[in-house]
């Protein structure tokens, strides 16, 4: 009993630190570490053997986690501020916020991640006359890929963590998060008609048509195996054709089409080519550990983050403000990077040691069958907790990986569900509705926007306990 709570103490006080302080997530980190490093030496492990290893390992892991973001943010800042709309009524206000929301949002969210997403959706919303906090909470829908945002570095990273095929992991992930989409749209639709936007019925049919096509693409792209740009497979294609066929009343200026369709394209001719794919996985890569993802330099998502950036500052003859902008991007990506590090170590630590296979078992014995519906309630926590897909799986997905094989319950459906249920709600994580807040134009209101946001928060886990109730149906 005692080595169960020193086990769970980690946990409970980076839980404790992130919700009742104001410390910032990297302190809470390195706090949650120093107790993983502390309940670690209970285990019947080489502890300095342990330490060592794992503490490397999962450094490798947060230096492919890290060069993706920094790879997203140089990319952003390379854009610019400005969002190419004009100032034109849309003739169909309700299908016009839809799109924002549900599919221009996610491609750049699936493009860079770090909750850029929010910037385009809150700011289309505003354009349509919605209150400030009432965009701030429909902007939730702009979070809806992050399992794949960032080019899918969450996903990568967690298949990476615990040894899953990222195809699979990926595969089930799409299927598992569809239906939480499709309660999302209600939820929208609910939330539209709160602030004032109404639509007839040809805008909901057209907007669950677009719906359930970009669940397709998302579901097709994961079962292709091109889980990292699974995100823009999804989305972009459907803007392109809203776009070209002026669906919406504004046009998106050329100079924004460009960088997103150089960064599609770099990720299709090295995604899709197997020649290619080959040619490039084989070139400069770094793998300082056999059981860890390599670093193939080419072929790296990040690497093309940045090639696509350099591109188009290239053709805007702007590459001279290349040094500015990676320092801007280091300023602020910096504290992500650092507490990414800390969380993974500790999951390294926690999967290494025994650790979660433990508390897993002492779950099981706890609930018996019904173990495995509270994968969503655990998920959600660390999603909450954590407000980034990685340090979320991170923390988590060790656990719910041994509980699936005590439980004899299929691992990539329950790995799937943490990935999707913690993405889903670390939405809500206060740093992350602080930014919302920021680009909403309400600084400080971050506590209304949560008690807004909270049937949001428990429409997804509703959605998600459902999902595991069919999985255990399923395979009782």
């Amino acid at each position: 009993m005692f080595n169960t709570l020193a086990y769970l103490a980690p946990i409970l006080l980076v839980g404790a630190l992130v919700l009742g302080s104001r410390l910032p997530l990297l302190y809470a980190g390195g706090a949650g570490l120093l107790a993983t490093l502390l309940a670690a030496a209970l285990t019947q492990q080489d502890y300095w053997l342990l330490v060592w290893t794992e503490l490397l390992q999962g450094a490798w892991l947060a230096l492919l986690s890290g060069a993706m973001v920094l790879g997203g943010l140089i990319f952003h800042h390379t854009l610019g501020s400005s969002s190419g709309s004009t100032d034109t009524a849309p003739r169909r206000p309700h299908l016009h916020a839809f799109v924002i929301c549900f599919i221009a949002a996610p491609v750049v969210e699936s493009a860079i991640g770090f909750g850029v997403g929010f910037a385009v959706a809150i700011g289309g919303l505003l354009r349509l006359g919605i209150a400030p906090l009432h965009a701030a909470v429909l902007s939730l829908a702009s979070q809806m890929l992050v399992p794949w945002g960032a080019l899918g570095i969450g996903t990568l990273i967690g298949a990476s963590l615990v040894h899953l095929p990222l195809q699979g992991f990926g595969f089930h992930s799409a299927l598992v998060i569809a239906p939480s989409l499709l309660v999302m749209l209600a939820w929208f639709w609910r939330g539209l008609d709160l602030s004032g936007v109404t639509g007839d019925r040809r805008d909901k049919f057209s907007e669950l048509a677009l719906l359930l096509a970009l669940i397709g693409l998302l579901i097709a792209a994961n079962y292709a195996g091109i889980v990292d740009a699974a995100g823009l497979l999804a989305t972009a294609p459907l803007l392109a054709l809203l776009h070209w066929r002026d669906a919406l009343a504004g046009r998106v200026a050329w100079r924004l089409v460009l960088p997103y369709g150089l960064l599609l394209g770099l990720l299709l001719f090295t995604r899709l080519l197997p020649g290619i794919a080959a040619a490039m996985q084989a070139v400069l890569v770094w793998r300082p550990f056999p059981d860890m993802p390599a670093f193939p330099l080419l072929h790296y998502a990040g690497t093309l983050l940045l090639f696509a950036a350099l591109i188009t500052l290239a053709l805007q003859g702007g590459l001279a403000r290349l040094p500015a902008i990676v320092t801007q991007s280091w300023r602020g990506g910096r504290l992500s990077i650092g507490a990414t590090l800390l969380f993974l170590i500790m999951a390294r630590l926690y999967a290494g040691s025994g650790m979660a296979a433990e508390l897993a078992a002492q779950w099981n014995g706890f609930a018996g069958s019904l173990a495995p519906l509270g994968t969503p309630l655990f998920s959600g926590l660390a999603g909450l907790l954590t407000g980034s897909n990685t340090a979320s799986n991170s923390l988590m997905l060790p656990i719910q990986v041994a509980l699936a094989e005590q439980s004899g319950m299929p691992v990539l459906w329950l790995a799937g569900l943490q990935n999707t249920t913690g993405s889903l709600i670390n939405s809500l994580f206060p740093g992350k509705l602080a930014l919302a807040c920021a680009f909403a134009g309400i600084p400080g209101q971050e506590r209304a926007v949560l008690r807004a946001s909270l049937g949001y928060g428990g429409l997804m886990l509703v959605s998600a306990m459902l999902v595991a109730l069919l999985i255990l149906l399923l395979n009782a």
